[in-house]
């Protein structure tokens, strides 16, 4: 029989989460040739979270809770969870019903076809602007960096298997985009067509900032803007060497005009540091060992024999 973990971060959701856990458990209750756990990750929540986490895991003994002592951010949390998934395939989905239960069955279907990774594709969204507006400069970016698929599109319900799972969860960057590891470890990768569901309580835990911060982490992926940058800069050599030419043979130059150019390839350089001591930050963190996560408690399974 093979084994299911479902990794849930849970970020607010004491109004959502028991009921999200029950109602997968009935959903897999319908399907008679799996066993299943469920990893419930508090990241970083102050309300009662955890408290219903620790009363699922103290009713349900397939549960164990962990509770972070700080935020660390989404994809952290998961990580955090992964660590301790011991199934064959490892569910990842929300815990506030858009990534709704009763859509497993079609994510697991798909990737017995043969896959190694499946995420859901929603047909429509029920996101806020800024959330869509993020979501699809996501794409454009992950699409331009990584050479993703063109016709692969990600969203937080998706399944893999543990050889998948377990190369990801060597990872120590705290700037973790678990798309980019996805794509870095495997090539068999698919979309099963989904429905997004309407949120049951509460509000996204996305900030402008944190968008931002998952936005940029794709650079932790990639290469091309470093290659980008060294383009750049062969063109404005060549494009300052013609400026130069034509200051002396024809323009007669101004200090105007020597002035705009100066501004001009001024901002290009600040650009260009800018960008390189942005990943010069982020091997720093790596470095300093900067934590993903930092683990409170976890509530295992033993706990509740």
């Amino acid at each position: 029989m093979t084994k299911i973990s479902v990794v849930i971060p849970c970020f607010y959701s004491e109004n959502t989460i028991t009921d999200v856990v029950e109602e997968t458990i009935r959903e897999f209750e319908k399907m008679n040739n799996y066993a299943y756990e469920f990893i419930l990750v508090n990241d970083g929540s102050d309300d009662s979270t955890f408290d219903r986490i620790y009363a699922l895991a103290e009713k349900y003994p397939f549960i164990t809770g962990v509770d972070l002592a700080k935020n660390c951010g989404q994809h952290n949390a998961i990580i955090a969870g992964m660590k301790l998934a011991t199934g064959e395939y490892i569910l990842g989905m929300d815990d506030d019903f858009q990534t709704h239960p009763s859509q497993i069955s079609k994510l697991i279907n798909k990737l017995e076809e043969g896959y190694d990774i499946v995420y859901g594709r929603f047909s429509h969204r029920h996101h806020s602007l800024l959330r869509n507006l993020e979501s699809k400069l996501s794409e454009l970016t992950f699409r331009f960096l990584v050479d993703n698929p063109k016709d692969i599109k990600a969203c937080p319900m998706y399944i893999i298997r543990r050889f998948v799972k377990d190369e990801i969860i060597k990872s120590h960057s705290s700037y973790t985009n678990l798309r980019g590891l996805f794509m870095r470890t495997a090539s068999r990768v698919a979309n099963a067509e989904i429905e997004h569901f309407e949120r049951k309580s509460g509000k996204s835990g996305y900030t402008f900032k944190k968008l931002m911060r998952l936005w940029s982490s794709y650079l932790n992926y990639s290469e091309k803007p470093i290659k980008l940058i060294r383009k750049l800069g062969l063109l404005v050599f060549f494009a300052g060497l013609i400026y130069l030419v034509a200051s002396l043979t024809v323009l007669n130059s101004t200090v105007n005009i020597i002035s705009s150019e100066i501004a001009v390839f001024a901002g290009i350089i600040i650009f260009i540091l800018g960008l390189l001591g942005e990943y010069l930050v982020r091997l720093f963190m790596v470095a300093t060992n900067e934590p993903q996560y930092v683990i409170r408690s976890v509530i295992q399974v033993s706990d509740n024999e």
